[in-house]
């Protein structure tokens, strides 16, 4: 039975999607159809039933691939609580895991405009999105996200990156991971001049597209026979793109976010020492 041997665990909006097509470019990975099936934010991942049921995502793994699936879900606290207690339980002690991290306040505005974009916040301010979304706030609390993986797994088996610099070099980025991974780097197979997911016109799937996509047939009767790019080029081709607008970020709001996340911040210092991001030693 085959279970991921590494796990891309977040951050929302942090880079993860491009990390996983960059990943997929070495043929020794192995990801799923799902990009993020998010088995672990449920319990019954670790009955006989569920357990079955995520091992059926890898079935199609080579015998020398790693096994990987990247679901943001995984450090999203406290929406889903008890992944990494459940991922060391399943997954044992081979398992390695990838958390990206993005400039908080940055991370918490591309969210909003994820949200925006996809009918999930009704305002364009953020404050007010903020107030009635606390999680915009939560995901950016890194420390918050990192430490359960850190205790569940020991620092020996969790790899924080952050988002800026590895879009700033994603060769060197990607040949680190690959190296964590235990595979012999192949970054040069990265297609370093293409970025995924990017907010400003990404097909949105809403209304029946969106139906359409989560049906039955489409699941397992078509989605299986489609690669990752022609999965892409069909989105690109078929559904409309998202706006091109922006949150604004006054000054009050950003002094608000870093206000929010700073005890989190100097907690992420002690926990990744000379690791931690350059925005991190910024904010003091």
């Amino acid at each position: 039975m085959r279970l991921p041997d590494f796990l891309i665990i977040g951050a929302m909006k942090a880079g993860t999607t491009t990390l996983y097509r960059d990943l997929l470019t070495h043929p020794r990975v192995f990801f799923p159809l799902d990009k993020e099936p998010n088995n672990l934010t449920r319990e019954r991942v670790l009955e006989d039933a569920g357990r079955s049921e995520y091992a059926a995502l890898f079935k199609d793994a080579g015998p020398d691939q790693l096994c990987g699936e990247a679901s943001t879900a995984y450090t999203k606290r406290p929406t889903f609580e008890g992944v990494p207690a459940r991922a060391a339980s399943l997954l044992g002690e081979g398992v390695r895991v990838v958390y990206l991290m993005r400039e908080p306040v940055a991370r918490a505005r591309s969210h909003h405009r994820h949200m925006r974009h996809f009918g999930e916040c009704e305002t364009d301010d953020l404050a007010h999105a903020i107030e009635r979304h606390p999680e915009l706030i939560a995901y950016s609390r890194y420390a918050m996200q990192l430490e359960p993986w850190l205790g569940a797994l020991g620092p020996g088996r969790v790899l924080a990156l952050e988002m800026e610099a590895y879009t700033a070099d994603r060769a060197s980025t990607v040949a680190r991971v690959q190296s964590f991974l235990g595979l012999d780097p192949r970054p040069g197979l990265v297609e370093v001049d293409k970025v995924y997911n990017q907010a400003d016109g990404k097909p949105v799937i809403q209304g029946r597209w969106r139906k359409f996509q989560q049906s039955g047939p489409y699941r397992k009767l078509i989605r299986p026979l489609l690669g990752v790019e022609t999965r892409a080029k069909l989105r690109e081709t078929l559904l409309p793109k998202a706006s091109g607008g922006h949150s604004e970020v006054d000054s009050a709001v950003e002094r608000a976010i870093r206000g929010a996340i700073a005890d989190d911040q100097r907690r992420l210092r002690e926990l990744l020492g000379n690791g931690a991001p350059s925005w991190c030693h910024a904010d003091g």
